[in-house]
């Protein structure tokens, strides 16, 4: 199991080094990279499991709240990652393990510890000094504002993942989020094409560099960790999931000093380090009870 967590937040990982070179080098607009990376996956899934899919009103609506939540998290994320570094995107996007508590409160009613307000506040403090350059203002980047938001969205996600896949066929849910999220996706992209006049460059993406990178992130960073996620979440616990999912913005910061050359400096460390604090002070705790 802990091979499998490992792969999964690698891949993960991956993500916001694709995503930013799509987004900032070949200018390729959010709800494209979305679209194209979750019907892929979705059509994936369909030829490899279709024997094993099966469809009922409840899976559907399950399926479909996990995929909506995912496509709307994915968005948020993406439209951050075109205002923030990949590193700041991987470790903003990683604050949703601090709400996973507060989430199983708010639809299963379990108690919050005064320690788990600590935390939070700790980790909040983290993330003011991952997201401003400068300690002395009180102003977050715009890109970093959605990064929040992309990880309140997901910790829905990864509750309800935990829930619905005890209940429902695993392979059913995996193919209707996949589809869900692909139509969340083309939803943003009429959205941007009409309100916003964005041109879709068919030509560019022909080029090599493009599909090759729009592939890795519909196979290897959605098809087989998404999948691997379902299957995981399925045997343990939401907060030993959320334990295990620290892993991802390590993987997210070693990346993109490694690929993109961005800095590291005392007060990113010093970010990363409070953020990291609250989010094992939180899941540590809870674990206990």
């Amino acid at each position: 199991m802990l091979i499998i967590l490992i792969i999964i937040n690698l891949l993960w990982a991956s993500t916001f080094i694709f995503g930013k070179v799509l987004l900032e080098d070949h200018n390729l607009p959010v709800s494209l990279i979305i679209s194209f990376r979750f019907i892929v996956a979705g059509i994936t899934v369909w030829l490899i499991f279709r024997k094993k899919i099966s469809f009922s009103k409840n899976v559907v609506i399950k399926g479909s709240i996990i995929g909506g939540i995912n496509g709307l998290a994915m968005i948020f994320q993406l439209v951050g990652l075109q205002y923030t570094s990949a590193s700041n995107s991987g470790f903003l996007t990683a604050t949703y393990i601090l709400l996973l508590p507060f989430v199983e409160k708010l639809f299963w009613k379990n108690k919050i510890k005064k320690t788990v307000i600590l935390s939070v506040t700790t980790a909040f403090v983290g993330v003011y000094l991952l997201s401003v350059s400068d300690i002395g203002t009180f102003n977050f980047n715009i890109g970093d504002i959605y990064t929040i938001a992309c990880g309140v969205t997901f910790a829905f996600q990864v509750m309800f993942i935990s829930h619905f896949t005890k209940e429902e066929n695993l392979y059913s849910l995996i193919f209707i989020q996949f589809i869900a999220s692909a139509i969340m996706g083309f939803g943003y992209l009429a959205y941007e094409v009409f309100v916003f006049g964005v041109e879709i460059d068919i030509a560019a993406m022909l080029d090599p560099t493009i599909i090759s990178s729009l592939v890795f992130l519909a196979i290897f960073a959605t098809f087989i960790p998404f999948s691997l996620q379902f299957y995981v979440q399925k045997r343990i616990s939401p907060t030993a999931a959320g334990l295990a999912y620290l892993m991802e913005p390590i993987f997210t910061v070693i990346l993109a000093v490694i690929f993109l050359s961005e800095g590291f400096g005392w007060q990113t460390f010093f970010g990363i380090l409070l953020i990291l604090s609250g989010i094992l002070m939180v899941n540590i705790k809870k674990k206990s009870h």
